[in-house]
């Protein structure tokens, strides 16, 4: 299999460590080590600083299974949980299900191994693709139900969406579910802005929740602010489909890493507190960038996200958004992803409500905005 470039991870490669400013993260704040120590029960302490550094079991700590279990309804065991890294919780499920010749449909725009370990499996892949109206970013079920086919074989999804921040009404969801069940199609969401909605409310259930040939990804990355554990998860309550991942994961990592797992279980004991950090920091950071774009709305137009840490800009000024972008770096120091990484068409770029470094960063941003497009 041969992959073309991954032009989201070769962008940030660039310039994620060396830009002194940017407004286009994914995630939300880390944590620092003594941070994520302080929410660990005096046992969970003790068991971390006496950590035997050998090999761990392969489908993942028990007691971290459990605990990713018990983030889902009832009817979601140990047993179906997969412990993998975030990024290999793509990689494993897509090689280890798909052959050439499938017909996938993948959501769009997405993270682009969602659906380029598709392409490059020799799979035909369909686009689910994201409109664009008054009330915001939206998927169409309809538009979906005409790209199955007798021959689809997975539908890749990605709720709350990145990078647009759409979540679908639950009956909306409830109705894909139900197209996924009576295609008998391999469901794959990628849940892992999952817990970051702005209104609990309007959470989604868990795909396994509803059907059991749905794959979830879950991880610690996003809204638990926990990017450099690399701990995330698979989870299926189909036997088959967990053995084959299983397998397949012989061949990647094998394990985890014996204190990234401890420490997730330290995270996931004080889960909501994790991610109610998170959606402060999103909720304060967005009444910030209101401020900042309510300034500027003869140059951009912005949908603030219902749910995770991403929204999607468009810049309405006479100027090309890469041309923009690169003008951002060079002359602001400030980081700014178009849509172009991202494989996607229009005028966009990326904004980032997770940091806490963002109403910094619009500073000399909005000092580059003047001296650039007034």
């Amino acid at each position: 299999m041969k992959l073309p470039p991954f032009e989201i991870e070769h962008f940030f490669r660039q310039h994620e460590f060396s830009a002194p400013h940017g407004i286009s993260s994914s995630d939300c704040e880390p944590l620092t080590l003594p941070e994520i120590l302080d929410y660990a029960s005096p046992s969970r302490r003790a068991q971390f600083e006496n950590l035997w550094l050998g090999y761990t079991e392969s489908q993942g700590h028990p007691e971290l299974r459990r605990a990713i279990a018990d983030l889902h309804d009832e009817g979601i065991e140990a047993d179906h949980v997969l412990e993998v890294v975030p990024e290999e919780g793509i990689f494993v499920p897509m090689n280890a299900l798909l052959n050439e010749g499938d017909h996938v449909i993948a959501i769009f725009p997405s993270f682009q191994s969602l659906y380029e370990i598709g392409v490059g499996i020799g799979c035909e892949v369909s686009f689910w693709r994201a409109g664009c109206g008054e009330r915001g970013w939206s998927f169409d079920i309809d538009a979906l139900e005409r790209l199955v086919r007798a021959d689809t074989k997975m539908l890749i999804i990605n709720f709350p969406h990145n990078p647009t921040g759409a979540l679908l009404e639950r009956a909306e969801f409830e109705r894909l579910v139900d197209l996924a069940r009576r295609h008998d199609l391999i469901l794959y969401s990628d849940e892992i802005y999952r817990f970051a909605e702005q209104d609990p409310a309007k959470r989604l259930p868990s795909a396994c929740e509803l059907y059991d040939r749905a794959i979830v990804l879950g991880g610690l990355s996003k809204c638990f602010g926990l990017p450099g554990l690399r701990v995330g998860w698979l989870i299926t309550r189909d036997a088959g489909l967990m053995h084959e991942m299983q397998e397949m994961k012989s061949y990647t990592t094998i394990c985890g890493s014996a204190p990234s797992e401890i420490l997730a279980l330290i995270a996931l004991e004080n889960a909501e507190a994790l991610t109610e950090r998170c959606v402060t920091i999103v909720r304060e950071n967005s009444h910030v960038a209101r401020s900042f774009f309510d300034r500027h709305d003869d140059l951009f137009r912005i949908h603030y996200p219902g749910a995770g840490t991403v929204g999607l800009v468009e810049l309405t000024a006479d100027m090309d958004v890469s041309e923009f972008a690169d003008g951002a770096l060079r002359e602001a120091g400030v980081m700014v992803l178009p849509a172009r990484i991202m494989k996607f068409e229009g005028n966009y770029f990326r904004i980032g409500l997770g940091r806490r470094a963002l109403p910094q960063a619009l500073e000399p941003f909005e000092q580059y905005v003047v001296d650039t497009l007034y």
